[in-house]
């Protein structure tokens, strides 16, 4: 007797393992207000405290229409506190990936503006330490489970 699986349950299948698909995340630094001068010091420590990135993930850094700033990335905590311009410096909309672990800095080089605040440091963990709920979370695993599901609706239905 030979046994053979539905075509349904074999998407049922593909479905649950989808869920344990682990994407990089896109991350809109300042969130709707974007890279430009904070209305606190602490706006994008604050953002960023509340994030957890993993390499492959990147980081978006979007300014006003007629604003211009631009992103420097100091290589030690010391720069950092000291707003110190070195490293490598970006201008206009900005992708930046991670493709290591550790301590990143970023800080705006447009005049005072990283004394005012426009500066962040954040922790990469390693791709490994990912778990499936930082995809969920995102949103990436969810928007593919449910055309997964429309479509074996239609297909087999």
């Amino acid at each position: 007797m030979t046994t053979t699986m539905s075509p349904s349950l074999a998407c049922f299948f593909f479905i649950g393992a989808l869920l344990h698909v682990v994407v990089a995340v896109d991350h809109r630094v300042g969130g709707d207000f974007g890279w430009n001068l904070p209305p606190i010091p602490t706006f994008f420590s604050d953002w960023a405290r509340n994030r957890t990135f993993f390499v492959d993930d990147k980081l978006i850094f979007r300014s006003k229409a007629n604003g211009t700033h631009t992103i420097a990335q100091p290589q030690s905590q010391v720069d950092f506190d000291g707003c110190v311009k070195s490293g490598i410096v970006f201008d206009f909309i900005i992708f930046i990936s991670f493709d290591r672990p550790g301590r990143h800095y970023f800080i705006s080089t447009a005049g005072n503006d990283c004394n005012a605040g426009m500066k962040f440091a954040i922790n990469v963990l390693p791709e490994s330490e990912r778990t499936p709920n930082a995809a969920v979370e995102a949103g990436a695993v969810s928007v593919l489970l449910f055309i997964t599901i429309i479509a074996n609706l239609l297909f087999f239905l």
